[in-house]
């Protein structure tokens, strides 16, 4: 984890002397997440690489790494998921400069001079969250039930019409 004074960046300065600050943080340190893994253990590897690009947009380059374990949307079971996410920020301070930004950038919004390096890298990771997050097929216990369900559910697109048919009899 950063020691205290690295907690927080000024991301222009770091830019200005094209900085690199990497790091790690402990996943039960990360609020947001608490109600959304299975277990807050381990930890988050982070690396954030602060230039300006040839518009003179402050960018920022983050990887972030972490193995998270969630409960599978099929079997319900724990299901460690890998993440792997890379971006490039472009360091936008209003509405005129969110809209002049390079499309190939995601915005990073700076409401202060002074940003918390948690909460940045919080932001990254919950971007990258799957929304569904699921065993392979070939691993999960679920998988088999749910065939089966859908197997005797199958859709018979004229049953409705032999119903009317039926009906009218």
């Amino acid at each position: 984890m950063p020691s205290d004074q690295s907690r927080f960046i000024n991301p222009l300065r770091l830019a200005k002397a094209r900085k690199r600050v990497e790091g790690s943080i402990q996943l039960d340190s990360l609020v947001r997440l608490k109600g959304i893994l299975l277990e807050n253990t381990g930890k988050l590897q982070y690396s954030l690489s602060f230039d300006f690009d040839e518009s003179g947009v402050c960018i920022v380059e983050s990887v972030i790494e972490s193995q998270l374990v969630f409960e599978c949307q099929r079997c319900l079971k724990p299901v460690v998921i890998e993440i792997h996410k890379s971006s490039l920020l472009g360091v936008v301070n209003n509405k005129d400069e969110f809209e002049a930004l390079a499309k190939n950038y995601e915005p990073l919004q700076l409401d202060e001079e002074i940003i918390s390096i948690e909460e940045l890298v919080e932001d990254e990771l919950l971007l990258s969250i799957p929304l569904s997050p699921l065993h392979s097929d070939d691993k999960c216990s679920g998988k088999k039930d749910l065939d089966r369900i859908n197997a005797d559910a199958k859709l018979q697109p004229f049953a409705v019409l032999a119903t009317l048919k039926k009906e009218k009899d």
